[in-house]
């Protein structure tokens, strides 16, 4: 079990460059149709850097209005190596006609980093790291999480259980007054200077998991929020990757600085790094990896 020492050295290793340097790396327009080999190129990147990182890569893959597309999988044993996971996700994808340094390569950044530390530790046989294509609104028919909806589809009807944490843009961040809006019954801060963490009523335990996680960040303004009826009836809360998880019956948690009820720039050609704030996204990172190593602890 690691202890509260062990946890804060291993948060030390968090590096805010290496955060700056993957959003700077992969914030171009990657729309799953309209920008099908900067998305491929961007899909290369990542797994690239999970085997830099040591994982085993593997790709599932699917087809959508007539091209290939993957969600990209890293573990440390292989896919089939376990049944009950700890999910870590993020999209890779962005909206048309925006380079995402936001939405979402700041939660692909973080992703990455995290991956890249647990590694170093001697945890981590039931993580699954993967990347999600297709979250987005698609051009033609305007369906999104798509790829995480077949991922969840499949992988389920193969017996895998899972737990997961959802990244999804996690690098804005405003500490004036009004720059923060909230979904229909939602009650909050008026500022833009946390990250939110939306549960489900059945990821108690994940929200719990996350109020211990902060900490270790005390510079962090982490708030959680739990939804009734799986987000149903604010239905912005489910705009991510994890409601497939909710709608399966799987325990799900969606990190977040809120996207568009924050971030002015959110799906437009605006949405660039140097909007974001990366000493923000480092301590989401260690918030993150608090929580894993916290769970993976027991």
């Amino acid at each position: 079990m690691k202890d509260k020492m062990d946890i804060e050295k291993l948060l030390q290793k968090v590096e805010q460059e290496n955060l700056k340097n993957i959003v700077q790396s992969i914030s171009i327009p990657r729309h799953g149709w309209y920008n099908y080999e900067a998305l491929s190129s961007v899909a290369k990147f990542i797994e690239d850097r999970f085997r830099e990182y040591c994982y085993i890569v593997e790709i599932n893959e699917f087809s959508y209005n007539g091209k290939e597309y993957k969600n990209i999988i890293a573990t440390l044993k292989g896919i089939n190596s376990n049944k009950d996971w700890l999910l870590i996700g993020a999209h890779y994808d962005s909206a048309i006609g925006s380079p995402g340094a936001d939405d979402n390569a700041s939660g692909v950044a973080v992703m990455l980093e995290v991956a890249r530390i647990i590694r170093e530790s001697s945890l981590g046989e039931n993580l699954k790291f993967v990347a999600f294509t297709l979250e987005e609104p698609q051009a033609f028919d305007l369906k999104f999480i798509i790829g995480s909806s077949q991922f969840v589809k499949k992988f389920k009807k193969l017996g895998h259980r899972y737990k997961a944490l959802i990244l999804e843009s996690v690098g804005y961040y405003s500490d004036v007054k009004g720059s923060q809006k909230l979904p229909a019954f939602v009650k909050g801060p008026d500022k833009g200077d946390f990250l939110g963490v939306v549960g489900n009523g059945k990821s108690n335990a994940l929200l719990e998991l996350f109020e211990k996680a902060k900490t270790f960040v005390p510079s962090l303004n982490l708030i959680t929020h739990k939804v009734s009826m799986n987000g149903w009836l604010s239905l912005e809360t489910r705009f991510s990757d994890h409601a497939p998880f909710w709608d399966a019956g799987f325990q799900a948690v969606m990190l977040t600085d809120t996207a568009m009820f924050r971030n002015p720039y959110y799906h437009t050609s605006q949405d660039t790094p140097e909007k974001l704030n990366f000493s923000f996204m480092k301590d989401v990172t260690k918030a993150l990896l608090a929580a894993v190593l916290i769970e993976q602890s027991y």
